[in-house]
């Protein structure tokens, strides 16, 4: 396998291009650091990168091929996700249970619980498959070695930008998060922040009609 520099650095560039457009993944993180600290958002972008290694695996070998062809397991996998975000949401607002909207992460459990729901919510999110799908060919050629094996580079070197950008949108966020837990008075609006925001990605995904 021969990696062209020239398109390495055109796919860097539309990489990059990819990072900084607020998306799902983005949100998610941004609301989770903000609710619960930059650790909390450290974890879920680490659980997050995890499914995008996943999704990344499914294009390579043609899983999400699959996606396309089955429609009914798109919305199946796709409404999943959305009824995953909703119920997050409505925890976040209730304070049901363990109140995730605001209890930092402490344990080995809290930080199983925090990646665990990271992954969850991006690998319940079927476009992010078929985006994969569509992108990383565009990189190929089979003149250059084997296609799968291309792919899974242009899906690691995308994966691992991807990481460092969603860590840094954890710390920035979790800065801000900080701030709201020295001053009592806005917790409860930090709530209501964090459960909306989780139930407005919700709606925004249930809409979209793209893909």
């Amino acid at each position: 396998m021969v990696i062209d520099p020239a398109t390495l650095g055109v796919f860097i560039a539309a990489s990059l291009a990819l990072y900084i457009s607020p998306g799902p993944d983005m949100i998610y993180v941004a609301t989770r650091a903000m609710g619960q600290g930059r650790r909390a958002g450290a974890l879920s972008a680490l659980g997050i990168s995890t499914g995008i290694l996943v999704h990344m695996f499914a294009a390579s070998f043609g899983l999400a091929a699959v996606l396309k062809v089955f429609p009914a397991a798109f919305a199946i996998i796709k409404w999943a996700g959305i009824a995953y975000l909703i119920y997050l949401g409505l925890r976040a607002l209730t304070g049901k249970g363990d109140d995730d909207a605001l209890k930092p992460a402490t344990t080995k459990r809290d930080n199983w619980r925090l990646y665990r729901q990271g992954f969850v919510c991006n690998i319940l999110n079927p476009k992010i498959a078929l985006f994969f799908l569509a992108f990383l060919p565009q990189f190929t050629d089979a003149a250059h070695g084997d296609v799968t094996l291309q792919m899974l580079f242009y899906g690691s070197v995308f994966a691992s930008g991807g990481l460092v950008w969603i860590l840094g949108v954890a710390w920035v966020f979790g800065s801000a998060g900080n701030w709201v837990k020295r001053h009592p008075g806005a917790i409860r609006a930090q709530k209501w922040i964090t459960g909306s925001s989780l139930l407005g990605l919700a709606a925004f995904l249930a809409l979209d009609k793209r893909g």
